[in-house]
């Protein structure tokens, strides 16, 4: 299926962000506009890696040095999505592979994205400019509202980012977001899925205020679980604030059908439940599980995790190509049925799978590798053209359309959890890696593998000392990262960061000043 998907990629819109198979063209997207930034390629690249497609690989790699450059984006492009695909995407692949041009890329993407932050309160932009470094917001969604999954799905990659350069600026940054969040919660410990960007307490946005862990909100919490887990444990207030917010989502969002199906509706502004399900919620049941060691009650979090994974295993099963919709709801006798309309597609999506991986990972059942060979048989008789991978319009109806995308995260995400599935020996194992939520495996901090990309970058062994500090300023919020030693010196381009200069570089920058002074002067 890789190869499949990824031949036709090469073929027809080498470069271009996406494919589309049916007309055998690029497609740019609405995320990142026409510009060829090669998403597909950065999105594929350590799925490639841990596939064993070494050729692929290389020629993925060459596109990199020679043709990637992120200012090339001539027109505005989601914060969120770079972040979660590029810099996600370029960051794991330094770490399976060590190589330097992956850092650099990921630090110059990062660099680009850091005026994104400069907004009335320090949330980011949902949009940037590459080029003028200006940030805007969504013109339909209001004047002040950004998403709480949007502002709330970096801190991964931006810490890491830091803990591997020693530079504290991307941290930081997603510090302040995260106290801004912290007083965005309501009464009942509910996050809202818009927060303003203009009010400095962080607080709901004036309209439009709904929760779910759904589109909009879902990854914020996968986020709080996973940088807990990626600072292997030292990460607090990530813990102190994840699973509170659990507990108010199931105490006000979690159902039961009248079949006994477990799901999280909706919470509408009106304070009334929407009892419908995205297919984008489903990773949930994937996040209960990675979160169960770890919680006050681990039983009761892996049966939810196994009951939720259950409901949305119904919603594949009910249809006729065995594909989940975008959107399904409960019919009379409680069980999935999609709605009508465009909620009736199936657009690659990975979330039922990825909790497939996750119930598989850490219960060890069989019976979710047999799922999750039945959604593979699926994509493969119902997604498969001769030119690649696309989505289809209805999944109850036989010969559907097709969307004509073959979308990134298809081999990013999708591929990479049914190929994981199956393996024995687990290349990325949960203990030493956290999968951002593009599925992009980053290291725990502290680990071997983590130890192993530190050298690659910085020529030098990791120890405790090359740490960074997280203490509170005093009568304040506000987190302070500060350096524990010295770095060594390298160029971060024009980001906001001090280019790091070592005593013997200014000795020798002083004595080439000198003799440019005598020869003046011989001169005169």
């Amino acid at each position: 299926m890789m190869q499949h998907a990824w031949i036709n990629y090469a073929t027809y819109a080498w470069g271009h962000n996406e494919l589309r198979p049916n007309s055998k063209s690029g497609y740019g997207g609405s995320n990142f506009g026409e510009a060829m930034l090669g998403l597909t390629i950065v999105d594929s690249l350590d799925t490639l890696y841990l596939m064993g497609l070494h050729k692929e690989l290389e020629n993925a790699t060459d596109w990199i040095k020679t043709k990637f450059n992120i200012r090339n984006a001539i027109s505005t492009m989601s914060v969120f999505e770079a972040n979660i695909r590029l810099l996600g995407g370029f960051l794991s692949i330094h770490a399976l592979t060590g190589q330097k041009v992956f850092i650099e890329k990921a630090i110059d993407v990062a660099n680009q994205l850091l005026p994104a932050f400069n907004s009335p309160n320090g949330f980011p932009w949902s949009l940037i400019e590459i080029n003028s470094a200006q940030g805007f917001l969504y013109t339909w969604l209001g004047s002040d509202c950004v998403f709480l999954a949007d502002v709330g799905t970096l801190h991964l990659e931006f810490a890491y980012l830091s803990e591997i350069t020693g530079h504290p600026v991307y941290l930081n940054k997603v510090e302040k977001v995260r106290d801004l969040l912290k007083h965005a919660k309501s009464l009942e410990g509910l996050y809202p899925n818009l927060v303003d960007i203009n009010n400095n307490n962080g607080s709901k946005c004036s309209h439009g205020v709904s929760v779910s862990v759904g589109a909009f909100g879902d990854s914020f919490y996968e986020y709080l679980s996973k940088a807990w887990l990626q600072s292997a444990g030292t990460d607090i207030e990530a813990k102190e604030m994840f699973y509170p917010a659990m507990d108010a989502l199931e105490g006000h969002l979690l159902q039961t059908s009248a079949s006994g199906l477990k799901y999280f509706a909706k919470l509408e502004e009106s304070r009334a439940l929407s009892h419908k399900m995205e297919h984008l919620a489903c990773f949930i049941g994937g996040l209960y599980a990675l979160s169960a060691k770890d919680s006050k009650n681990p039983t009761h979090y892996m049966q939810l995790a196994k009951d939720l994974t259950y409901t949305c295993r119904l919603s594949y099963n009910s249809t006729f190509t065995g594909l989940g919709p975008e959107l399904f709801k409960f019919n009379e006798d409680g069980n999935p049925t999609p709605l009508v309309g465009d909620s009736r597609q199936y657009s690659l999506r990975p979330e039922v799978i990825e909790s497939y991986y996750y119930l598989w990972k850490t219960t060890g059942d069989e019976q979710y590798r047999g799922w999750a060979w039945d959604a593979a048989q699926a994509i493969e008789k119902n997604c498969r053209t001769e030119n690649g991978y696309t989505g289809i319009a209805d999944v109850d109806a036989p010969n559907a359309a097709s969307d004509n995308v073959q979308q990134s995260y298809f081999m990013a995400e999708t591929l990479k959890y049914l190929y994981l599935i199956f393996l024995d020996v687990d290349p990325v194992p949960l203990d030493t890696w956290v999968f951002n939520t593009e599925a992009h495996p980053l290291p725990v901090i502290g680990s071997q593998p983590f130890k192993d990309a530190f050298r690659a970058w910085r020529g030098i062994e990791f120890s405790d000392q090359h740490g960074l500090v997280r203490q509170k300023e005093s009568g304040s919020d506000r987190l302070l990262v500060e350096e524990k030693n010295h770095l060594p010196e390298y160029i971060l381009g024009n980001s906001s960061v001090c280019d790091q200069r070592s005593p013997i570089s200014l000795f020798f920058l002083l004595f080439l000043l000198l003799l440019i002074h005598r020869f003046n002067d011989d001169v005169l």
